[in-house]
């Protein structure tokens, strides 16, 4: 899955990934962070409302006024690509996440270690989402966004059976596309970049707290004796 992400991006970080219009600003209200968690506002890239390349700080999480449930932060692959009744009236409203990279806990409950993965290559992850918001809509769960997850492979799979979808840059600029038909965007979703491109650590347990924003919220840690041999 999906649970916190670090986005601690600028405009040339992002909008370099995206060729986004570099003439561009950030919301005043986006707030770097190391340790972003659903039910807040970070940071989404998308060409909603009149097609142009605009960033916006939405809600993360989709909560439909009839659904009796907490906000699903996540979408399951196989959910979207079946058009469930769920994902199916988002499916014209595409957005990217972008991000450093996201976290995962292993172990039992009560004795948790994070992880952190990011690109081999260093560059920002771009993560696709469907929102139910438009321009000029109240940014709140009920037109919140979600990210779109798959089954995990490799060696993500010994951190969590689900992974977050994760383009290309050319995938992640068509995605977003108000031109790119529903069916081609979701065929967009079968390609994305391979677990090999990929690297993880064990990260500060101060990172169990979703409120935790130090600096070295993802940095890597030496494992412990116990870690080793497990």
């Amino acid at each position: 899955m999906c649970g916190r992400i670090r986005q601690r991006g600028d405009e040339p970080d992002y909008f370099r990934m995206t060729r986004w219009d570099p003439a561009k600003a950030f919301p005043p209200e986006y707030e770097r962070s190391s340790n972003v968690p659903p039910g807040t506002r970070p940071l989404v890239l998308h060409r909603l409302g009149d097609g142009s390349e605009q960033a916006d700080c939405l809600f993360w999480g989709y909560k439909p006024p009839w659904y009796n449930r907490s906000p699903a932060c996540n979408a399951r692959l196989d959910t979207v690509l079946k058009r469930s009744p769920f994902w199916q009236p988002l499916l014209t409203r595409r957005v990217i996440l972008p991000c450093e990279g996201w976290y995962e806990w292993t172990g039992p409950k009560g004795d948790k270690q994070p992880w952190f993965i990011s690109t081999k290559d260093g560059n920002p992850i771009l993560m696709p989402g469907l929102t139910a918001w438009l321009p000029g809509r109240e940014i709140l769960a009920e037109t919140g966004f979600a990210i779109i997850t798959d089954d995990a492979a490799g060696g993500l799979v010994d951190l969590h059976d689900r992974r977050p979808v994760c383009l290309t840059p050319d995938d992640a600029a068509a995605w977003v596309a108000p031109d790119t038909p529903v069916q081609e965007a979701l065929e967009l979703l079968s390609t994305p970049r391979p677990e090999s491109a990929f690297q993880w650590w064990q990260v500060t347990r101060a990172m169990g707290n979703s409120r935790y924003q130090a600096l070295d919220a993802s940095d890597p840690i030496a494992p412990t004796d116990r870690d080793r041999q497990s």
